[in-house]
């Protein structure tokens, strides 16, 4: 039980990698705030939480919107009075070249992916900076790492600003005791990626496989954990040797 009596906040954690990462800190001890746009969704992944023997609360919320996320962390504090964890996990995902992408789909996502991952960093800061201590985590891609291969320039370049709001966010929260972090996952089986060219991609893994939520819920759960307490404004990169720094 590395996080006994912890709570994290969870955004985006109704489904695919945001599920995974609920349940994984669940069962290490953590009581999950459940953030997404689909409250059925997230009230269902609460429901699994609270069947694992945590408290849970599911709230809508669009990330990409200051007011909701300022509804969103309230909740979270008045539900269980405080914040311990915050998984950045909400995102879009986007595809097709620059010459046919409107301002209005490179705004969305740029809103939800990079302003969402900042809106609720800063909504959060009061709490963890009066504790002297706390966890960020911030789910980028390795798209954000490469540029985009089967994403869009607009996804590869908000998930590459979450990754130096990663290493901006370290430096101003280190003298606090908070650290913050970064994963980059390469190809995950969620249903984001049902409809790539999966063989193909197998190839070009090193490992010959695609990921699962699994594995990327055991990075967060790293960083969560008092394991990476001499870490700070990292990447790690969960993508079976596609790239390696």
């Amino acid at each position: 039980m590395r996080l006994a009596e912890k709570v994290a906040l969870v955004t985006g954690g109704g489904r695919g990698l945001g599920k995974a990462v609920c349940l994984t800190l669940a069962k290490e001890g953590a009581h999950i705030a459940i953030g997404d746009i689909n409250l059925a969704d997230a009230e269902s992944v609460a429901g699994l939480v609270k069947q694992v023997g945590r408290k849970a609360v599911a709230i809508r919320a669009d990330v990409s919107k200051e007011n909701e996320v300022k509804a969103l962390v309230a909740k979270t504090i008045e539900t269980f009075g405080t914040i311990d964890i915050l998984v950045n996990n909400a995102g879009i995902f986007h595809k097709g070249p620059v010459a046919e992408m409107t301002e209005e789909v490179w705004d969305k996502v740029l809103d939800v992916n990079l302003k969402g991952t900042f809106l609720c960093s800063r909504e959060v800061l009061p709490t963890l900076k009066q504790k002297r201590a706390g966890k960020v985590i911030n789910i980028a891609s390795l798209a954000g790492e490469v540029g985009g291969i089967l994403a869009g320039s607009n996804y590869a370049a908000s998930k590459a600003g979450v990754i130096c709001f990663t290493k901006s966010l370290a430096k101003e929260l280190a003298p606090f005791g908070i650290n913050v972090n970064c994963i980059a996952p390469g190809v995950i089986d969620t249903e984001m990626t049902q409809a790539f060219p999966r063989e193909d991609l197998k190839k070009s893994i090193p490992l010959g496989t695609l990921g699962e939520p699994q594995d990327v819920a055991n990075g967060v759960l790293f960083f969560a954990s008092e394991e990476s307490k001499y870490i700070t404004g990292e990447t790690l990169n969960i993508n079976g040797g596609i790239f390696m720094d």
